[in-house]
């Protein structure tokens, strides 16, 4: 019976760990081991990271590449917004499709930007909607069109979207 006080006393004395050393709990040791703090750190960094980069950069990323969709959609484009009127009324109807898809496409783009102060950074909200009713326009006046407004909307377009001219 005394063999058994005693083993139950060493069980109940607070034991000295090889890892985590006396008396401290298991969570304290851990937080405070330098392997921890540094795993949870780039863990922190890695999810801090990846949400700049999915929140802001892809869709500025987005907004950019929509502007080379412009750029590439109006030269491709020119001869027919240049001379409404005179083209099959399917490439019309094409070329008037891709202008509409682009103008949404670049008011939706636009509009995804998190931050305005990021937003207003890139271009101002009225220049983007400028530009976005200029599409709508040239897509409208493919048919019947004056030759000269077609020409200052696309030439406004580029000027307000930072687009060098042809």
């Amino acid at each position: 019976m005394r063999q058994l006080y005693q083993a139950l006393d060493i069980l109940s004395r607070p034991r000295k760990d090889l890892v985590f050393g006396d008396d401290m709990s298991l969570l304290t040791n851990l937080v405070s081991n330098i392997v921890f703090q540094t795993v949870i750190s780039g863990v922190l960094i890695f999810i801090l990271s990846q949400t700049i980069q999915e929140f802001f950069l892809k869709v500025v990323q987005c907004y950019y590449a929509t502007l080379g969709k412009i750029d590439n959609k109006l030269k491709f484009y020119a001869n027919i917004i240049s001379n409404p009127g005179l083209f099959k009324a399917d490439i019309t109807t094409e070329c008037s499709k891709e202008l509409r898809s682009l103008s949404c496409e670049l008011s939706a783009i636009y509009n995804q930007i998190p931050i305005t102060s990021l937003r207003n950074k890139i271009k101002s909200k009225e220049l983007i909607s400028d530009s976005a009713s200029r599409l709508i326009r040239l897509a409208n006046s493919l048919v019947q069109g004056e030759v000269t407004a077609n020409y200052d909307d696309m030439k406004k377009i580029r000027e307000n979207l930072g687009i060098p001219e042809l």
